[in-house]
């Protein structure tokens, strides 16, 4: 087909949703990715991070299966994290077969920074839109994400076998561990 073919009876076949969300998701993540750079954070340490923030004590295996993350993986990013002192390992009195995870002072105070750089990406990227346009593309991008199988709050590249090698970096935004 050529460039400018109709397709559905529009003149340019770069209108296409998936195109248009697959190039503002590569920017996005891009921009976000350098925005992370000087607090020396990659986007998928920040989703990791996010979770924690939001579940403190829960199981690393409970938050590697809520994230998609792959057990093996899961245990090299918070060893990483551990190593880094932003989180802490403690055994699950619950069950003695499991850790259950918590940010350190430093990883609060890391998190804390990164969610304010990512909320004025969020209002730069967002800056031509009003609160009502804002919710309605979430809404809208929602329900095509859904149809595409994408589970809420989850980042697909997680559970992407090829990106997974990588870590899984792709995005992270500040909806969640995207």
């Amino acid at each position: 087909m050529k460039q400018g073919a109709a397709i559905g009876g529009h003149a340019s076949p770069f209108r296409a949703v998936g195109f248009v969300v697959s190039s503002v998701g590569y920017a996005a993540a891009r921009r976000f990715r350098e925005v992370l750079a000087p607090l020396d954070l990659e986007p998928r340490e920040f989703a990791l991070l996010r979770a924690l923030g939001a579940a403190q004590g829960d199981s690393q295996q409970a938050i590697a299966e809520r994230l998609m993350i792959p057990p093996s993986r899961m245990v090299a990013h918070v060893d990483e994290l551990e190593q880094r002192g932003l989180v802490r390992r403690r055994a699950n009195p619950a069950d003695r077969r499991s850790w259950s995870l918590h940010l350190t002072a430093k990883g609060r105070r890391l998190l804390e920074r990164a969610l304010q750089l990512a909320m004025a990406l969020e209002r730069e990227l967002c800056a031509d839109l009003s609160a009502a346009e804002r919710a309605q593309l979430l809404e809208l991008l929602g329900r095509v994400g859904a149809r595409a199988g994408v589970r809420e709050g989850v980042h697909d590249a997680h559970a992407h076998p090829a990106l997974g090698r990588a870590g899984g970096d792709c995005g992270g935004g500040i909806d969640g561990a995207r």
